[in-house]
């Protein structure tokens, strides 16, 4: 159950297979072993022990990998900062981790040195950085530091329990948590995957999100616990992806919503041989119906859907024979892991009935950082919630029905926005929809749509109510529409409805 050691063993047995492909290299499993050991070295020669933390503020690349693993063998937490986020936000994240050093990409450099000076100054002489970029004093190369470094294992004690790193949360409607990541959560969440999908040795994975996020990091990681072969894609871009799959004979991989709806909008994708992908995993936010339809089309019966978090890991999945049977579930619980809904009152709600989903199992993390009160405010008699609201129904699948701060009232009527956002989806002319609750003097909320229309079509206000009028009740279809060019994001593509309701409710006293 140790994520370090875990490299090890499988440098052992596999030493000239290779682990990881990026940018027109590659490496086996005895030079990555041989890295990541000269690299936990350096971590101990300028005065890293365990239980310390150090940041990492890079895109995709074989290094961050390293990183990951070097600190595993060291007991160090690791704290992945989001490269997308203001030099303030990165502030935040490094003052609350306690982090004492810094792994820096190239292209970062300016932004860490708009930080605030005190924080700068936490991190001198141990901030080491990426390629071979020309350093200001006091900043150290990471590739010149591996080669005087020598290629022996750390030895270190290390338990189950002891932390991998700091995960900090999306934060779409609230102050960033930091999760408490074990190798517990980490190591069990991987065999649970290898059971669910039933992944091997043979297979060749590219999971193009940011590593700074768990789950492609954590796709990735599994495959190289098990021996496989990781490609790495530096960023998202949707020709690269198709490229890589069809170059190294892909055999899976871990997309969030966003990038398949891109993925099957990209003009020319069906001529990119795709043959060799036997999974694909959709996760992170609900995957709309029409995406999820395409995707099987494009891609064949091979799309899973899970839902998870930080927090949990992989909670349930969806298979690609049950995919079209259950419309919009998530799925019924993995391996070990238990699901109740429930009401205010923590009652346990009947199959159909929507509530609030609490969740148990050994994959999850150990607590918020630095915040017991939010830890406790997220669990109930041992069961642990992220705030989602959802149902079963009587075989025991689950489906999501929303954020529960996304939830709108209306006339006492709980309204949960992804139920219309997945009919307007349908329109023909719609390429994507965020519906909110905005205020309204008699009803308290009105449900108003914002809609990004597909490249070259034009559509009415009244086209669009009257498109939703057939097809949902009255009390559900929006009473306002909006077309926009785009959503505010972040980093990981979900839509910040946050950010589209405070234009609204910022001048009222009460916030329903």
């Amino acid at each position: 159950m140790l994520l370090g050691k875990s490299l090890t063993r499988i440098a052992k047995y596999y030493p000239e297979k290779v682990a990881i492909f990026f940018n027109g290299k590659y490496w086996t499993y005895s030079q990555l072993n041989s890295r990541v050991n000269r690299l936990a070295n350096v971590f101990s020669s300028i005065g890293l022990k365990k239980g310390d933390k150090v940041a990492i503020l890079a895109r995709n690349c074989n290094e961050y990998i390293e990183t990951y693993y070097a600190l595993a063998k060291l007991g160090i937490w690791m704290v992945p900062i989001n490269y997308r986020l203001r030099p303030v936000e990165i502030d935040y994240r490094l003052i609350h981790s306690d982090s004492k050093a810094i792994v820096l990409g190239p292209e970062y450099l300016e932004k860490f040195l708009e930080l605030d000076f005190e924080t700068k100054k936490k991190f001198s002489e141990r901030i080491l950085v990426l390629g071979d970029t020309k350093l200001p004093d006091g900043f150290l190369s990471y590739e010149i530091l591996l080669t005087q470094s020598r290629d022996y294992e750390p030895q270190v004690c290390i338990e189950p329990e002891d932390p991998l790193y700091i995960g900090y949360t999306a934060g779409t409607t609230a102050l960033s948590k930091g999760a408490i990541i074990s190798n517990r959560a980490i190591v069990s969440g991987f065999l649970y995957k290898i059971l669910e999908y039933g992944f091997n040795k043979n297979d060749i994975t590219l999971n193009p999100g940011p590593f700074w996020h768990s789950a492609p990091r954590d796709f990735a990681c599994l495959h190289l616990y098990i021996g496989g072969t990781v490609v790495i894609m530096r960023e998202f871009q949707v020709k690269e992806f198709l490229t890589l799959v069809e170059k190294h004979r892909v055999t899976n991989g871990f997309l969030v919503p966003t990038m398949y709806k891109m993925l099957i909008d990209f003009p020319g994708n069906e001529r990119f041989n795709t043959s060799s992908l036997r999974i694909l995993i959709s996760g992170g936010s609900p995957l709309p119906t029409p995406v999820k339809e395409a995707c099987i089309q494009r891609f064949g019966n091979i799309l899973h859907e899970f839902y998870g978090a930080t927090e949990t890991r992989v909670i349930t999945n969806i298979s690609p024979e049950e995919i079209r049977k259950k419309i919009r579930s998530v799925g019924r619980p993995i391996w070990d892991m238990e699901i109740r809904v429930l009401d205010e009152n923590g009652n346990d709600l009947p199959p159909g009935q929507v509530g609030e989903i609490f969740i148990r199992g050994f994959t999850l993390f150990s607590g918020y950082y630095k915040d017991e009160n939010k830890t406790r405010e997220a669990y109930r008699d041992g069961w642990f919630t992220l705030g989602d609201m959802g149902k079963t129904d009587e075989e025991g699948y689950l489906y999501i029905i929303d954020r529960k701060t996304d939830m709108i009232i209306s006339g006492g009527e709980n309204i949960y926005p992804s139920e219309i956002e997945d009919i307007i989806l349908s329109h023909p002319k719609v390429s994507d929809v965020a519906v909110i609750g905005i205020p309204h003097e008699k009803w308290g909320e009105a449900v108003k749509a914002f809609i990004i229309l597909k490249p070259g079509e034009k559509a009415t206000e009244e086209e669009i109510i009257k498109f939703c009028s057939t097809r949902l009740p009255d009390y559900l279809k929006p009473k306002y529409i909006e077309f926009v060019s785009d959503f505010p994001r972040n980093s990981v593509g979900k839509i910040l409805k946050r950010v589209l309701r405070e234009e609204y409710w910022k001048e009222c006293e009460f916030k329903v």
